[in-house]
């Protein structure tokens, strides 16, 4: 290390140990700030995780709750659906039993006329 005192002098020697000691210190807390960062990265994910997740039920929830009432409604409406359909079914056919017995029995009367929104349905 004499050789490095009588090149640089003792300032030079001086200069070079503070720098590399800045260096290593730079280089150790570098790392230390790398780890926390990536810790407070992986803490800022797994909040931001909780968060999305947190948020996505607030927002199912309700839509859920919706379907469901709206299942039960479709439900409610196709089973009034056939049943009026069978009843429509079920009238017609009268219809055109009664239209039938009146032509029989009553020749010489004319039936009531059919209304305009039946008159496909029973005529065919």
């Amino acid at each position: 290390m004499t050789w490095l005192t009588d090149n640089l002098g003792e300032f030079g020697v001086g200069a070079i140990a503070l720098a590399l000691l800045s260096w290593l210190l730079n280089r150790r807390r570098n790392r230390a700030d790398t780890s926390k960062s990536e810790s407070e990265s992986d803490k800022l994910s797994a909040e931001s995780a909780q968060i999305i997740a947190n948020t996505a039920v607030m927002l199912v929830e309700p839509l859920s709750v919706r379907l469901g009432s709206l299942e039960q409604r479709v439900r409610t409406l196709e089973d009034e659906n056939e049943r009026k359909t069978k009843l429509l079914d079920s009238a017609i056919r009268f219809i055109r039993e009664l239209l039938g017995w009146i032509e029989h029995h009553a020749p010489g009367f004319p039936p009531p006329p059919i209304p305009p929104d039946l008159e496909s349905e029973v005529q065919s």
